[in-house]
């Protein structure tokens, strides 16, 4: 699936995943709360791609993330080896292999959960981490446009309007504004989510990441390519078996079925708010 796609659905994911906690913590979940865990799971449903050198999630901090996916490679190869059968195939056990599993979603969303319970800090870092993913994957369901770049490219809208000159390439200029506008805006939203009064600091943050990192894996396992769904389980001999859905289901990456599984994530995360509320 597109980063676009993994967005849409992990935002859906996300805000279910924290109203259901906020509940079950005894408290009744307010719109702050729901807002937050919708972007929580949108920026969530993009953290698994940090096993790939040139991902969304990987380029998006610069050097942070980059040197952050190198030790998710790594750990995840070495997950691999040591977890492998003599039945699995010869991988290098990065890309859809670790971080492309529930179990490792899980275990992650529960690590979160507890610390954020502990140190509002890291929940805090974790939902501006989250929210500045949410912003490019979600600006990017928009058409490309004055709409996008109010999303993901804000801080341009107020640079010079000539073009050419200057020290940088028109390219590179572009990244930069576009990192510097969903990272300062994804600070802005952590700032009000917190100073709102939302429940993000605990349970429901640790909820949304979960869901929305389990959700990617259950959408790339749509596409033509499987993940290791069962692990660490062995499905006939094979702890790393690559399970995905029936053949026939299947669909291609950028295709008419995952606009269609996107149109109705994006048009049932606000329709799904109301009712919980």
């Amino acid at each position: 699936m597109m980063g676009a796609s993994h967005a849409a659905t992990g935002a859906f994911a996300g805000l279910a995943a924290s109203a259901a906690v906020t509940a079950l913590g005894g408290a009744s979940p307010d719109g702050w709360t729901l807002v937050g865990g919708a972007l929580v799971g949108a920026g969530a449903a993009l953290v698994p791609d940090l096993d790939h050198p040139d991902s969304t999630a990987t380029r998006s901090q610069g050097p942070f993330t980059r040197w952050l996916s190198t030790g998710v490679r790594a750990l995840s190869a070495k997950v691999y080896l040591a977890t492998r059968t003599r039945w699995d195939r010869s991988s290098d056990g990065t890309h859809r292999y670790l971080f492309h599993t529930p179990a490792c979603a899980l275990a992650l969303g529960l690590i979160v959960g507890v610390t954020a319970a502990l140190w509002w800090q890291v929940a805090a870092v974790v939902v501006w981490f989250t929210l500045s993913l949410a912003l490019r994957g979600l600006g990017r369901c928009l058409p490309a446009g004055p709409a996008r770049t109010a999303v993901t490219s804000w801080l341009g809208l107020f640079g010079p309007r000539r073009r050419g000159g200057g020290m940088l390439r028109p390219a590179t200029r572009y990244r930069l504004v576009e990192w510097a506008s969903v990272s300062i805006g994804a600070a802005l939203l952590t700032a009000l989510l917190f100073n709102a009064g939302s429940h993000l600091a605990g349970a429901p943050v640790g909820a949304a990441l979960a869901l929305g990192m389990i959700v990617h894996v259950l959408g790339d396992a749509l596409t033509r390519s499987a993940v290791p769904l069962a692990w660490p389980v062995a499905v006939k001999g094979q702890r790393w078996r690559m399970v995905g859905a029936p053949r026939s289901l299947r669909f291609s990456t950028g295709s008419w079925q995952e606009v269609v599984i996107r149109v109705v994530c994006l048009a049932g995360t606000p329709l799904l708010g109301l009712a919980v509320l």
